[in-house]
Order: structure tokens, then C-alpha cells, then sequence
């Protein structure tokens, strides 16, 4: 799946993903406090309702004992009636004071006995106090009353013993008042400020997937137009295109780095294709200027070989014919001064030749040193490549942390649900909850997995640009070596002009030696014979010579026919590029 997406799609996804998983995760536990606030209020009004009933129970026995206590004083009973109320009045109290006391225990157990009266501001704890002690009272002084024996009107209705008992009385209702007071509004302050909270973490949520979205998006437009930079750049430069300018300032960061390397690599290229085009055409210019210098020579020499046999074919008629000798002599002088001027031709060509061949390997060390710098730029290329492999691999390392903790909230949620299994009904809730943050454990584990992929999807793209840099590294070092085959090619064509140069210098000492000969000739004729001896002496020499000088002129032609075609070759290389 991960091939069908875009860049741009897998990282929108990858912030999108988690904001979701965080606006389920917030709502589940909104909706899960709601349920825990709605349990809190259910339990309230249990321990309410529970100690309010007590209290009226209470309220209920002391009617109930007040009653037994009238009946026992009215006088009208038998005795067996008697002993009926008194019993009755004995348990009534006795069930009042342990109804209060259990009200009492579970009003502390809550921690509710300094809750007050909203008018009369008296705790839970003071009207306990005050029922004790009127409701003690009045038991107290009905028993005594009772144990008397008096009875009548009188009694029943004694004002003091009467308003002791609706003292007490007063402090259990005050304390049921307090109670329905404080769990109405306990429960409306729960809900207000579950209300609050949850408002709160809505607003929070909003605000923060809003923040993500704005900087996931500026993030991954960032990114989007830094890759689009360079694979236009790239493209470009893949399709020969190399007229694209470095930025003044570059980003401070990663990508920063690749765009200023990859815009370095590029201006590198662009001057090395420039250095190599102006050096290729200069090398072309020189090359065909050797080329007509040497086919020159060849003709030259090839004239003065044509020169020598005619002189040698005359030095033989001369030595059969005396008489022919002037003529011969004459003859031999005029071939003489053409050869002296040829081999001044040839001496001046090649030394041009040999300039031009200086001027070329100059040019050729140059270029060599320019495809030494673009070697270099690539290898720094390569080292901001492996700069971004060793970050993916930190990335993964946190995506493995990510898995690992989830792993270890699986874990725990499973020892939990285990616990509450073991609680039983009372761990029902827990064991949802357990459930929850398994399944949430789940879902990141596979979002770490999401991120794995990612990663390695990065990686193999790093590779391939890897492999591109290598390949870029393997043909500049291919150009290398054909430099330096052109530069033993000029060696070559070097060694061969200055040979050359030393046989013409040798070939103008001969024919200046050949000049006096014929000067000596023409000026006694007694030793013609010697002469005319002397004279095939140096005309054979002359044509070896010639000959000799031939055959160089024609490997300088050669040379200079492949030092032709390797400049085509550079300049068909180079036409790819477009520089300006």
C-alpha cells in the first residue's frame, strides 16, 4: 500500500493518524468520566439516602418509645401491658441510639460530619451531638419517671421533659435537611464541573489538532517543496540541461544541506563541462593545426626523398660521365638549396608542433583536476546521504521504543483485567477499562509499525539516490582514465616532434655539409672523382634520413588523426550539456 501513496499523502497521514487516535482516545475518556461522574452521584444519593433513612428510623423509634413512654404514664395498663411498653420503650431508645450511631459511622466514613446547615450554619457533627445529648436527657428522665410509678395527665404532658425530647428531635431533622442539601448540591457541583472539564478538553482538543494541522502543513509543504526543487534540478541535469543557478541562502537544516549540495554539485559540473568544452575546442583548433603542420611536413619531406634520388641518380651519371659533371653539379646544388629550404620549413612547423603539444597536455593536466574536484563534490554528496540513513535509523529506534512501551500498556492492561477478573463484580469496570487501553496499546503498536514502514520506505529511496551517486562516481572516473589516455597520447606526439626536430637539425648540418661539397666540386675538378664519391656518401646518408623523417612525419599525422577523433568524441560528450 505503501507504493500507491504519494510523499505528501503518507506524511499527511502520518499526522493525521495520531490525531485521530487522540480525539477517540479524549472522547472515550470523557464519555468513561461521565460514566465515573454519573457512579460518584449514584453513590452519593446511596450514602445519603441510606443515612437519611437511618435517621428517620431513628426519628420513627423515639415516636415509638415516646409513645410507650405516654402509655406507661397514662396509668390505664395492666400488668402484663405494662411490661410489654416497658420493653418496648427499652428497645425504641435502644434502636434510635444505634440507628444515629450507624448514620454516625458511615457520615464519617464519607467525611461528612462538618458539613453545615445553610441557615443555622450547626454541622452534622454538633446535631449529633445535641440529639445525644437531649435524647439522652429525656430516656434518662422517662426512665426515672417510669421507675416513680407516677402517672396522669400531668406527667404526660410535662412541658420540660417534652421539649428535652423535641430538642433532639430538632438536631435529626436538621441533620436529614443537611444531608439532602449537601447531596443535591454536591451532585450539581460534580456535574457543573465535569460540564467545565470536558468544555475545557474539547477546546484543548480543538486547539491542538488545529496546531498540528497548521504545522503537519506547513511541515509537509516544506518538505514537498524542497523534493520538488531538486527533482527539477536533478531532471534537468539528467536531461542536459545545466543553466540552473546555486540560491544565495540555503535553510539551516537537513534539507538545507542536500539542496546547497546538490546546487555545489551542479555549478561544480557546469564549470567542469564549460572547462572541458573551451579546452576540448582549443585541443580541436590545435590538433587540426598539427594535422595540416605534419601532412605539410610529410609533403615536404616526401619532396625533398624525391630531390635526394634525383640528386644520387645525377652523382651516378656524374661518375660514368665526366663530362656531365658541371651540369650534375649544378643540378645537385639547386636540389641542395631546396632540401636547406625545406628543412627550414619543416624545422619552423615543427616547432609549432611542438608548442601546441605543450599547450595541449597543459590543458589536459587541467582537466583532469576538474574531474578530480567533481569526484570530490560527489563524495560529499554521498557523506550528507549517509548523514540521512543514520537519521532514519534514529527515527527507527524511537518507532522501536514506541513499540516496546506499547507492548509493555498490552502487558499491563492484561495483568489488570487479570486483577479484575479476580475482584469479580466489583472489578467489571476496571476490566473495561483494561480492555480499552489494550485495544489503545493495539493501535499504536501498529501506527509504530506504519512509522517501520515509512522508514524503510525512506531508506530504499536514500539507496537509490545512493546508487545514482555512484554511478555519477563511476563515469567521472571513466572520464578520468580517458584524460589520462589523451594525456599519453600528447606524451607520445611529444617525444615523436622532438625526434623529429633533432633529424631536421641533423638533415640541415647535412645539407650545409653538402653545400661546401658542391662548392669544393665546382671549384677544382682534379677531385671530382673523390668528390663525386663523397658526395653518393651523403646523398645515401641525405635519403636515409629523408626517409626516416618521412616515417615520423607520418606517425605525427596518425597521432594527430586520434588525437582528432578522441576530441570528437569530447565534444559529442559535451554537446549533451546545455550551459547557457
Amino acid at each position: 500500500m505503501a507504493k500507491i501513496f504519494s510523499i505528501r499523502v503518507r506524511l499527511i497521514l502520518l499526522v493525521l493518524v495520531p490525531s485521530i487516535l487522540y480525539l477517540g482516545t479524549s472522547i472515550y475518556l470523557l464519555q468513561h468520566s461521565k460514566t465515573n461522574t454519573d457512579v460518584l452521584a449514584s453513590s452519593l444519593y446511596e450514602t445519603t439516602d441510606k443515612s437519611t433513612s437511618l435517621i428517620l428510623n431513628a426519628d420513627r423509634d423515639m415516636y415509638q418509645a415516646l409513645t410507650a413512654y405516654q402509655l406507661l404514664v397514662s396509668g390505664t395498663l395492666g400488668p402484663e401491658e405494662k411490661t410489654k411498653q416497658l420493653k418496648d420503650l427499652k428497645d425504641n431508645i435502644d434502636q434510635t441510639n444505634s440507628r444515629v450511631g450507624q448514620a454516625y459511622d458511615i457520615l464519617k466514613g464519607k467525611g461528612l460530619l462538618a458539613v453545615a446547615h445553610t441557615e443555622t450554619k450547626s454541622t452534622i457533627e454538633q446535631n449529633m451531638a445535641a440529639f445525644h445529648t437531649s435524647f439522652d436527657q429525656w430516656a434518662k428522665e422517662a426512665n426515672t419517671v417510669v421507675q416513680s410509678g407516677a402517672a396522669g395527665k400531668g406527667v404526660i404532658n410535662d412541658s420540660k421533659l417534652s421539649a428535652t425530647f423535641e430538642k433532639g428531635r430538632e438536631g435529626m431533622n436538621l441533620i436529614g435537611e443537611i444531608l439532602d442539601i449537601y447531596a443535591k448540591t454536591s451532585i450539581e457541583d460534580i456535574r457543573d464541573q465535569n460540564n467545565k472539564t470536558a468544555k475545557t478538553i474539547y477546546i484543548s482538543i480543538a486547539i491542538l489538532i488545529i496546531l498540528l494541522a497548521v504545522s503537519g502543513g506547513v511541515v509537509i509543504s516544506i518538505i514537498m517543496k524542497t523534493v520538488k526543487a531538486i527533482m527539477l534540478v536533478t531532471s534537468r541535469v539528467a536531461a542536459g540541461d545545466l543553466r540552473h543557478e546555486p540560491k544565495q541562502t540555503y535553510a539551516n537544516d537537513e534539507f538545507g544541506k542536500i539542496t546547497e549540495s546538490v546546487d555545489s554539485m551542479v555549478f561544480k559540473i557546469k564549470g567542469l563541462i564549460t572547462t572541458i568544452a573551451n579546452n576540448t575546442q582549443f585541443v580541436q583548433d590545435a590538433s587540426v593545426e598539427l594535422s595540416d603542420s605534419s601532412k605539410e611536413s610529410a609533403s615536404a619531406a616526401e619532396h625533398v626523398a624525391t630531390n635526394i634520388q634525383e640528386m644520387t641518380h645525377d652523382v651516378e651519371v656524374q661518375a660514368r660521365s665526366s663530362e656531365e659533371t658541371s651540369r650534375a653539379i649544378e643540378e645537385m646544388a639547386i636540389g641542395i638549396q631546396r632540401v636547406a629550404e625545406n628543412s627550414s620549413v619543416m624545422a619552423d612547423h615543427s616547432s609549432l608542433t611542438s608548442r601546441h603539444a605543450t599547450i595541449g597536455n597543459d590543458l589536459l593536466g587541467k582537466l583532469q583536476q576538474q574531474i578530480t574536484n567533481m569526484l570530490a563534490s560527489v563524495e560529499q554528496l554521498s557523506l550528507t546521504v549517509l548523514s540521512l540513513t543514520r537519521k532514519s535509523d534514529q527515527i527507527g529506534l524511537i518507532a522501536s521504543s514506541i513499540t516496546t512501551f506499547a507492548n509493555q500498556t498490552n502487558l499491563l492492561s492484561l495483568n489488570a483485567s487479570i486483577e479484575a477478573a479476580r475482584a469479580g463484580e466489583h472489578g467489571k469496570g476496571f476490566n473495561v477499562v483494561a480492555n480499552e487501553i489494550r485495544k489503545l496499546a493495539a493501535q499504536s503498536i501498529e501506527s509504530a509499525d506504519g512509522i517501520n514502514q515509512l522508514i524503510h520506505e525512506t531508506r530504499v529511496e536514500i539507496a537509490s539516490v545512493s546508487e545514482s551517486m555512484n554511478a555519477t562516481k563511476q563515469e567521472a572516473s571513466t572520464g578520468s582514465v580517458m584524460m589520462q589516455e589523451v594525456n599519453q597520447s600528447f606524451h607520445t606526439i611529444m617525444a615523436s616532434v622532438t625526434h623529429i626536430v633533432t633529424q631536421i637539425h641533423e638533415t640541415s648540418a647535412i645539407t650545409q655539409q653538402m653545400s661546401a661539397s658542391s662548392q669544393e666540386i665546382s671549384a677544382t675538378m682534379d677531385h671530382s672523382a673523390s668528390s663525386t664519391s663523397h658526395i653518393l656518401m651523403k646523398s645515401q646518408n641525405v635519403a636515409a634520413a629523408t626517409e626516416e623523417q618521412l616515417a615520423m612525419m607520418q606517425n605525427i599525422a596518425a597521432a594527430s588523426e586520434q588525437l582528432r577523433s578522441v576530441v570528437n568524441t569530447l565534444n559529442e560528450s559535451v554537446a549533451y550539456f546545455k550551459i547557457a
